[in-house]
């Protein structure tokens, strides 16, 4: 994630991987949008340059840029885990698992790990897989035993 910090942040290493993704793999479609934000305001926007310092509002866009960006990819790879989850029928373990007790950050994360670990192995018990990973990730909040 970027993370703001006296006027500095870093970019994760999943968003660099996407951004050159983006430009090996979809420089067609990046020069479509680039055109059509010229034609839809970017050219005027880009003349007020010349006559008008750029604000601080201005310079902080390219933090906005990454931070909508990021947002973008982690819902992407949320939506590829769940279509994952759902081919490989976990959907039913996974509403089974009491939400007091593990959140929904921790099923997420799992979730990830046991469709990866799926991928590699297409022969494992998928179920099996998911609760391992939920055991390696889950941090009990409390000390009381539940039965």
């Amino acid at each position: 994630m970027i993370h703001e910090l006296d006027n500095q942040f870093t970019i994760s290493h999943e968003l660099l991987i996407l951004l050159r993704w983006l430009i090996l793999h979809d420089e067609e479609r990046l020069r479509k949008m680039v055109t059509k934000a010229l034609a839809s305001g970017l050219h005027e926007e880009l003349q007020k340059i010349n006559s008008v310092p750029p604000t601080q509002e201005v310079q902080y866009s390219i933090t906005d840029f990454f931070v909508m960006l990021e947002v973008l990819l982690i819902d992407a790879i949320s939506e590829q885990v769940n279509k994952d989850a759902k081919g490989q029928n976990l959907m039913p373990a996974i509403d089974q698992i009491d939400s007091t007790l593990c959140d929904k950050e921790i099923v997420q994360f799992s979730l990830e790990k046991a469709t990866t670990k799926m991928a590699h192995n297409p022969n494992a018990n998928p179920r099996e897989i998911l609760y391992q990973e939920l055991l390696k990730n889950w941090k009990p909040h409390n000390k009381s035993i539940v039965n």
